[in-house]
């Protein structure tokens, strides 16, 4: 009988995204070996090409958030034919390694969630680094956060029922986030969603030796670059509100936490939910088999990808109802 463990591998699916995106010419940016405009450049191209074609939604509503201290931009997903009355809202943070990203990451997604939810879905246009670095950005969402519950009213929205997370960098500005109202005796939202969430510098787990040599895309060499671009040479990376997997856990809302298998930062969120069951917390937590980091924007192609955004509205469904 052998002893030998399975190689990780890509699930078909996955693979065959893949390589219909290089087909078309499309795919993640290698931070490392390309300019910072290049990577955004990239990112959107990649971006436009998975939201296509663009699923409709009731309407979309811009607002320019200039009261904040660096102005933002929000997109307000609405859903088609919704209930009377005001709705719940939630606020999806974009990844990119705090470096490139924008409004449109994962539109077709915050349109399916819309939908399928029948709630508010929202995206920031938050400030990007090495130009921003923290914590603008977490200043950003802050103010947003709290400009969403002020003008609830006007906005069609149940201001008891919001919610915030993201994926990768986004998980860790809305787990920063969360512990920042928590800490200044102000936790009016009801839930958090982290995905795959960027929380810690750490380069010793066992997920980034398993997966930090970049064979499934995301590497610990790229993280540690974003890490640079965002926090610099002046803030130390075990800061919580840097990297808020180093933060207290208690006091927070109920967290909603999917993680890809073969992903460096697996552990980030491992570890994350494993603090929380043992504090008597009750997370919802859900690991993907077969995917990688960045999966879940390919919904037009991938059932694991359709799959985590139906377990996401249903969660999101439970803690907002």
């Amino acid at each position: 009988m052998s002893d030998a463990h399975p190689v990780p591998t890509l699930a078909p699916d996955v693979l065959a995204a893949q390589a219909l995106a290089k087909q078309h010419g499309v795919g993640t940016p290698n931070v490392l070996t390309t300019s910072a405009a290049q990577n955004r450049e990239q990112s959107r191209a990649y971006q436009q090409w998975l939201s296509e074609p663009a699923p409709p939604v009731g309407r979309v509503v811009e607002h320019r958030l200039d009261h904040l201290p660096v102005p933002a931009t929000l997109r307000l997903y609405y859903p088609e034919g919704a209930q009377e009355g005001p709705l719940p809202l939630y606020l999806h943070l974009h990844g990119g390694g705090f470096a490139y990203g924008d409004l449109d990451t994962l539109d077709r997604w915050k349109r399916e969630i819309a939908t399928e939810a029948g709630m508010v879905t929202a995206g920031l246009s938050y400030a990007l680094a090495p130009e921003a670095r923290y914590p603008v950005a977490l200043e950003q969402v802050l103010g947003t956060l709290r400009w969403l519950r002020e003008q609830a009213p006007q906005l069609g929205l149940d201001a008891t029922r919001l919610a915030v997370g993201g994926e990768s960098a986004g998980g860790n500005l809305a787990l920063a986030a969360l512990q920042r109202l928590r800490d200044e005796n102000d936790a009016f939202v009801k839930a958090g969603v982290v995905i795959y969430g960027m929380l810690s510098a750490r380069r010793d787990t066992g997920s980034q030796a398993s997966f930090g040599d970049g064979r499934f895309g995301l590497s610990t060499e790229k993280l540690d670059w974003c890490w640079q671009q965002y926090a610099g040479d002046g803030v130390s990376l075990t800061d919580p509100g840097v990297a808020p997997l180093h933060g207290e856990i208690d006091g927070l809302p109920p967290l909603i936490l999917l993680a890809a298998a073969l992903d460096p930062l697996l552990d980030d969120t491992l570890d994350l939910a494993n603090n929380l069951f043992a504090s008597g917390a009750t997370p919802t937590f859900i690991v993907y088999s077969g995917v990688p980091h960045s999966f879940i924007g390919m919904t037009r192609l991938l059932p694991q990808a359709r799959e985590a955004r139906t377990d996401l509205v249903q969660a999101l469904k439970r803690n907002l109802a």
